[in-house]
């Protein structure tokens, strides 16, 4: 998988699309920063090895996950179809993927906007489960607090007002692949503790 992830790594469409997001996406983008899809593209390989994914699959999942926030080039508002259509136009010029792979990546990225009733994601595509977790891997992680506060920061929300909208995300989330549920979802459960804990701590205040 190492010889994969540097075969990744080289791919001119992950690289030349995340080196247009460092030159030229808006840096009020505090949470969906380069910074994101880079780390959403690691977090994204991780979880396919975990998960033994094939090599072809692994360089579709590299390309969504490269091209998922794309769409912010050009507006914030639905952006996730902007940057799907952005991703198949770049597979379909270079005359090396299907029209069903160009689909594929194209449906992972759509599944990558949040569902606002139900389950905060759906995956539509067999592969999407992955990307989706990469997504959302912070819920899991030890960086939980200081990307909660960034995308606060992003959206111009204060933490009193962003603590409830993340608690009412993370009931409504689950995780997608295997890989997730293994590698997140203790960290997930504390994570989900201490925000509770803080959310009473808020009111006592009030």
């Amino acid at each position: 998988m190492e010889g994969m992830s540097l075969a990744i790594h080289a791919e001119p469409l992950v690289t030349e699309t995340v080196s247009a997001l460092v030159s030229d996406l808006d840096p009020t983008l505090y949470y969906h920063s380069p910074a994101h899809t880079k780390d959403v593209l690691r977090q994204t390989l991780e979880l396919a090895e975990s998960d033994a994914l094939d090599n072809r699959d692994v360089l579709l999942l590299a390309i969504a996950a490269a091209f998922h926030d794309a769409g912010f080039l050009k507006q914030r508002p639905k952006n996730e179809p902007i940057g799907a259509q952005m991703a198949i136009d770049a597979m379909a010029k270079t005359g090396r993927f299907s029209q069903e792979e160009c689909d594929l990546v194209e449906q992972m990225i759509l599944d990558t906007q949040l569902v606002m009733d139900g389950p905060a994601q759906i995956s539509n595509s067999r592969l999407s489960p992955w990307l989706l977790d990469a997504d959302l891997a912070n819920l899991g992680r030890d960086d939980f607090w200081d990307q909660t506060m960034l995308l606060a920061r992003e959206l111009d929300i204060d933490r009193q007002n962003m603590l409830p909208m993340t608690q009412a995300l993370m009931q409504r989330h689950d995780w997608q692949s295997p890989a997730g549920r293994r590698l997140f979802g203790a960290k997930k459960e504390s994570n989900f503790v201490a925000l509770e804990r803080e959310l009473g701590k808020d009111i006592q205040m009030i």
